[in-house]
């Protein structure tokens, strides 16, 4: 019986509709109020992007994928830490879905398939 998650092509599933799902929420905000460009609404542009890309760049096993889903994983962690003291839901959701990506990203059957050695 295979432990769960140690099939890569589930995790990075996962990992992908995450990062497209999270994305999806971050860039419409960005998108309804591009008149009013600030650095919040650029770094939540900046990560969007970043996620749709890496969620892209994962499901075709690109190697360069995986580091920008850490990086990612990451930002979108640090934000949500940030949106817990203005927005307690939203930030919560923010961590959850960044702690998944993070935690799937690192299985070990999910960096040997993008060549990633400890």
């Amino acid at each position: 019986m295979m432990r769960q998650f140690d099939d890569p092509d589930q995790a990075v599933s996962i990992v992908a509709i995450l990062f497209f799902v999270g994305a999806a929420f971050l860039l419409v905000p960005v998108l309804l109020s591009l008149g009013a460009l600030n650095w919040v609404l650029v770094l939540l542009l900046i990560i969007g992007v970043a996620q749709v890309a890496s969620g892209v760049g994962l499901l075709q096993t690109k190697r360069w994928a995986w580091p920008l889903g850490v990086a990612a994983g990451s930002l979108m962690a640090a934000f949500g830490l940030f949106r817990v003291l203005f927005s307690p839901i939203n930030g919560l959701f923010d961590l959850l879905f960044a702690g998944i990506a993070l935690y799937l990203l690192f299985r070990p059957s999910v960096r040997e398939r993008f060549g990633v050695l400890r």
